[in-house]
């Protein structure tokens, strides 16, 4: 029989783990249970990764940066609110994964430990970069996406499209370029420089061809 090398084990206890504080959350699961899963002994884990927050952190810090590449890939080489469009669309597809979801969320949820505060922070805040850089646009611009984002979250993690309500219909109204363009007209009118070097005025930037409406 052949055996398993220490990182594949790695990536077994991961995607172990991953389903399992997607599940419970930090504090409702036990390294004993994520073990037992793939038959291997929770001491091996504790060898592997240290401790179950060094894990939690570890499987949560994946879930967010998966979301943040993808995005910043879908953009490709749009900008300005065309970019925001591309990454919305692109996060709305990320979100059908809902272990992935549902470890952000528990990532939120555990803040009360300072580690994890830490490395979500860390994690948040390459998102929020990473969004800003490639769209080039205005503070409150992007702030408005993620907000946007953040209510996606929620609405995915209830499964707010399996539902026949009003609220529901609401809060799932897509927002359009439009909007965050009129974001950035409200801010100051300054011009700054994109991602390729050249000028614009606040809120005003496009890229040619980009289609499709960011944020919910």
């Amino acid at each position: 029989m052949v055996r398993s090398t220490a990182e594949q084990r790695r990536t077994q206890i991961r995607a172990a783990a991953a389903a399992a504080f997607a599940t419970a959350g930090l504090h409702g699961t036990s390294v004993e249970t994520i073990a037992r899963t793939i038959d291997i002994s929770e001491a091996y884990v504790f060898r592997l990764f240290g401790t179950k927050r060094s894990l939690f952190i570890e499987v949560v810090t994946d879930a967010f940066d998966a979301m943040t590449d993808g995005m910043v890939v879908a953009a490709g080489d749009a900008i300005g609110v065309d970019a925001l469009a591309l990454m919305g669309a692109e996060y709305k597809n990320l979100l059908r994964d809902r272990e992935r979801l549902l470890l952000q969320m528990q990532g939120f949820a555990a803040c009360g430990d300072p580690h994890v505060k830490r490395a979500v922070r860390a994690a948040f805040g390459r998102l929020w970069t990473r969004v800003a850089e490639v769209s080039g646009l205005e503070p409150v611009q992007v702030k408005s996406f993620i907000a946007f984002g953040m209510l996606l979250n929620d609405l995915a993690a209830l499964d707010a499209p399996a539902l026949r309500s009003e609220w529901s219909r609401q809060a799932l109204t897509p927002v359009t370029k439009s909007l965050y363009l009129k974001i950035g007209e409200a801010g100051p009118g300054s011009v700054t420089t994109n991602r390729t070097g050249g000028a614009r005025v606040s809120g005003t930037q496009t890229s040619p061809g980009a289609a499709g409406a960011p944020g919910v």
